[in-house]
């Protein structure tokens, strides 16, 4: 019986010293806002966290979460801004500082980011600098080969 005693005991401090990692880890980089999920409705689905860019995607880490790892993660170029909204009085309850929710659409689904007009602007501006997929190579080697295939009949 003192050998279960132990192990939870033992459980409940990895659980602690994880917690108090991922706070402390998390809280104190990025930007805070909130996220959710749709379909939603009314104030169900919204989670508090903490935003990080990374660079092509954002990561957006629950401050109630005791993952090592990211919770949700947007790839920049697949998200798009969908527009805005204002907030509904029953959500203005929850995030009382914050007047605009930004909606967000991309491969994994809608979301809703709201958090303070900065946040919400560096978020918007960071998503249109990106740059569109078809400027993008997709093979660094193809050129390589289109140049020395100019080479050999050169030679």
């Amino acid at each position: 019986m003192e050998i279960v005693g132990y192990v939870l005991v033992a459980a409940g401090l990895i659980l602690l010293l994880a917690a108090l990692w991922r706070f402390t880890s998390v809280r104190n980089h990025g930007s805070q806002g909130l996220l959710r999920q749709m379909p939603a409705e009314g104030v169900h689905g919204w989670r508090h966290g903490v935003f990080l860019y990374s660079g092509e995607s954002l990561k957006f880490y629950k401050l109630r979460s005791l993952a090592f790892k990211s919770d949700i993660v947007l790839c920049r170029r697949g998200t798009e801004v969908e527009g805005f909204r204002d907030v509904t009085d029953a959500e203005r309850e929850i995030m009382p500082d914050i007047d605009r929710v930004l909606v967000l659409g991309s491969p994994s689904g809608t979301y809703e980011f709201a958090s303070d007009r900065r946040a919400r602007m560096a978020l918007v501006s960071w998503l249109e600098s990106a740059p569109h997929e078809r400027q993008m190579r997709r093979d660094l080697k193809v050129p390589a080969q289109r140049a020395q295939r100019g080479r050999a009949y050169r030679s």
